[in-house]
């Protein structure tokens, strides 16, 4: 009996070749959409999963309040990690971290590599595999060094790296003790070195003090420890070790369990979703590209099922069951699942390599993985019972005598089903076309803002070696090959200011605000070299003539201290000590891109040893030659170092990578879920088609048009399209009002998009329906007459 199912599944199938490609096609691009998308999210949600302790590894956050709002920031003081141990019940490890960045010299080969510096135990919390040396003695000694298997392999090839010896800045040698396995890539730890904390902490006082945080504190606790046991003596810790001198910080553990998902605090200090929102998000959008994917096989196939009711009719008359004939038509179903399966699979590997580049991922396939293979199973059975159940009840249900006379059943509440299903799918689409570009518009939103400086056209590199011995060589020799502007040094990134600081005092204050001040430091080219204007006073001097003790701050500060803004020549306090603010930079954007502009000083940076370098290149520059004559300057008044530099526009772009990434994605699926419910269109096209074929050839031969009867096929699904649309509007706007609640600076949801959307899925849904209709409208109407 199985034989005969399949041997008349595969006849079926061949015999309608186009029809069952739509099948198995529209239901391997839901399965392989879907899948990709599950990948992601099981990339997403299992991060960290490979650390053994996970569960019991925390960072220390601090809690910071100034006026009405409460920061919470990563940065720690210096002697909290040992204090902490010491002091309360409970803590196993309390390691001391801080990123790096160096430059590791190997006989002819300079590599730059980022990594952290971080106490011993760091190896005991994290768990690392050692392929060479011991984790016990690795960062024994001030000048051991540990690399991952990664680095070592691009610095020493594929020869054993221990005991060899790394130049690291072209000043000290450091002997590698170690060599880790990589962590995974959904880690949140991705470095290639490790160098004892005792090596950054040489020579920075500010980190013996309990007043200055700058470093990341990790924590692991002893298992089963209740972590609100060490939250409760955490909060008040550093106001004890200072006999209430220092109250501003309090801080607690974050569990490691919630860094990826969540990590996101709003104005009260209050944990808020993180990401989690974006994988509930597409796990959504995922499961209806999927039931989209099942509603169209279901169509598809009860399209057909006219042309099989004689069929069915003609088994039952020779003795065929009603049970055979649902075993029957379920077993085709799921044959045609497992074929979507199949498929699914091959699209999934033709499309992994651009999907991981639209995400920046390296995901991979692996279909024999248990929970992939229980979710692959499932998904076959799922499909193919529910796609094939209607058609399998349906047809078997038919009276014999009435099918092989030709007689119409009734089609009930089915058509009622249909359309639903067809309603439910463009309402899909239209809610995915919406918010793809409702997200598109907030971005270029945000982008094409007065941002208070120009990105473009600028280069930036680390400032580093012997460069601040020669800065103003290396400035005057960058301007003369004329294609640079101008050039100025930040101590840091000016789109990241993150150094601030609450001790500003200025005549008029009131007494209990409490402000927190973004500090820059910077030298006089800065300001032209981002093309900043000045809304009072002027920049600092060239040579800095009478300006070691001026400041300048940003419009925001400005009118902190007089409405107008005009406080060129005012003193401020920094710390107790006089200042002149001798000019008013315009607001510029910084930080946060979609929030008012924050309050900031500029203070002088006379002899910059570090820091980033700003080189504004003309208009029309030969952009390779210029960048050539940047790294020639460079490296002669730098030897030793190779040339790195960024695009500032690189930075700042970056500054939307969660809301592109739910761009491309949103764009994506509402690309595939129009095509499948294109898939859907034509199914049901094609069965209304087939249902009224003889109605269509009785009109043709009254006189009807080609254009008239296409209009009448054309007009039923053009009002199914434009209930989606009336449905989908206004969960659209629900969806996007609430996204964009959380921008301070954000678009107004206008009518047009909803108009568009609209008119991509009516234009769409006839295009899709008028190839059915047309055909059907110029059928000879004696083929379809002749029984009549």
């Amino acid at each position: 009996m199985i034989k005969n199912f399949l041997k008349t599944a595969f006849r079926n199938l061949w015999k309608t070749k186009g029809y069952s490609f739509l099948n198995i096609f529209g239901l391997a691009v839901g399965i392989a959409a879907a899948s990709l998308i599950f990948l992601w999210v099981e990339n997403e949600v299992t991060r960290n999963d490979h650390f053994p302790h996970k569960k019991d590894i925390y960072s220390v956050k601090s809690k910071q309040q100034y006026d009405d709002v409460t920061y919470v920031f990563e940065a720690t003081q210096g002697p909290l990690a040992a204090a902490i141990k010491a002091e309360i019940p409970g803590i196993k490890h309390a390691v001391r971290m801080a990123n790096g960045s160096n430059l590791f010299s190997v006989e002819d080969k300079n590599l730059y590599q980022g990594g952290l510096y971080a106490d011993p135990e760091i190896l005991d919390v994290l768990s690392s595999t050692f392929l060479e040396g011991n984790a016990h003695t690795a960062l024994s000694e001030l000048n051991n060094i540990v690399l991952t298997e990664k680095s070592a392999k691009r610095v020493f090839g594929n020869i054993p790296a221990l005991g060899k010896t790394i130049r690291v800045n072209n000043e000290e040698d450091y002997v590698v003790s170690g060599v880790v396995k990589n962590f995974p890539k959904n880690s949140s730890f991705q470095f290639d070195w490790l160098i004892p904390f005792k090596k950054y902490e040489a020579g920075q006082e500010w980190l013996q003090s309990f007043s200055n945080n700058g470093i990341q504190t990790l924590v692991q606790l002893e298992p089963n420890i209740d972590v609100s046991q060490v939250n409760e003596p955490l909060l008040e810790f550093v106001e004890r070790k200072t006999d209430g001198q220092v109250t501003f910080s309090k801080n607690f553990l974050y569990p490691m369990e919630r860094w990826n998902m969540y990590n996101s605090f709003d104005k009260n200090g209050n944990e808020q979703e993180g990401f989690i929102k974006y994988i509930r998000l597409f796990s959504i959008i995922a499961w209806v590209v999927l039931l989209i994917a099942c509603i169209n096989f279901m169509n598809l196939a009860t399209a057909r099922s006219e042309k099989r009711a004689k069929e069915v009719g003609m088994r039952k008359v020779v003795g065929a069951s009603r049970r055979t004939l649902v075993l029957q038509f379920l077993g085709e179903s799921l044959m045609y699942a497992f074929l979507s399966a199949l498929f699914a699979i091959g699209l999934m590997h033709l499309s992994i390599g651009p999907f991981n580049s639209l995400l920046g991922k390296e995901l991979t396939i692996d279909v024999f993985k248990p929970s992939h293979l229980v979710f692959l199973i499932g998904i076959i059975l799922t499909c193919g019972l529910l796609a094939g159940s209607y058609p399998a009840f349906y047809l078997s249900s038919f009276n014999p005598l009435k099918t092989l006379k030709g007689a119409k059943q009734k089609a009930g509440a089915a058509g009622f089903i249909r359309r639903g299903l067809v309603i439910l799918q463009y309402t899909a689409s239209v809610v995915l076309i919406i918010c793809t570009t409702i997200i598109y518009q907030q971005i270029q939103h945000a982008k094409n803002r007065d941002l208070g400086f120009e990105h473009s056209q600028v280069i930036t590199t680390w400032v580093q070696g012997s460069m601040g011995q020669h800065i103003n060589v290396i400035k005057e020799q960058l301007k003369a090959t004329g294609n640079i502007e101008e050039v100025g040094i930040s101590d840091m990134n000016v789109l990241n200011i993150h150094n601030n600081s609450s001790n500003f005092e200025w005549e008029g204050k009131d007494p209990n605000a409490n402000i927190l001040i973004g500090r820059l430091r910077t030298d006089p080219g800065l300001i032209p070299s981002l093309g900043m204007k000045m809304h009072d006073g002027r920049n600092f001097h060239p040579q800095y003539v009478g300006d070691s003790t001026s400041l300048i701050i940003n419009e925001t500060f400005a009118k902190m201290i007089k409405p107008d803004g005009m406080v060129a020549g005012q003193i401020l306090r920094v710390s107790g000590e006089p200042y002149t603010i001798r000019g008013v930079v315009k607001d510029f954007v910084y930080n946060n891109v979609y929030a008012d502009p924050d309050p900031v000083v500029f203070i002088p940076y006379a002899s910059p040893s570090s820091g980033i370098m700003n080189i504004k290149t003309k208009a029309g520059a030969d952009l390779p030659k210029t960048i050539s004559q940047i790294e020639e300057i460079i490296k002669s008044n730098n030897p030793g170092y190779p040339f790195d530099y960024r695009f500032l526009d690189e930075s700042f772009n970056n500054k939307f990578y969660s809301e592109m990434l739910i761009q491309k994605l949103a764009a994506v699926f509402a690309i595939l879920s129009i095509i499948i419910s294109c898939l859907g269109l034509f199914g049901l096209a094609s069965y209304s088609a087939e249902q009224r074929s003889k109605e269509i050839g009785i009109r043709k031969v009254l006189g009807a048009s080609v254009g008239r009867l296409i209009g009448m096929l054309n007009k039923e699904f053009v009002v199914l399209v434009g209930i989606s649309c009336l449905i989908a509007f206004p969960l659209a706007w629900w969806f996007m009002h609430d996204w964009l609640s959380s921008y301070n600076y954000r678009i107004e949801i206008g009518w047009m998009v909803f108009a568009l959307a609209a008119l991509v899925a009516v234009s769409i849904a006839i295009l899709t329906i008028s190839s059915q209709a047309l055909r059907a409208a110029t059928a000879n109407p004696t083929r379809t007459l002749r029984d009549e």
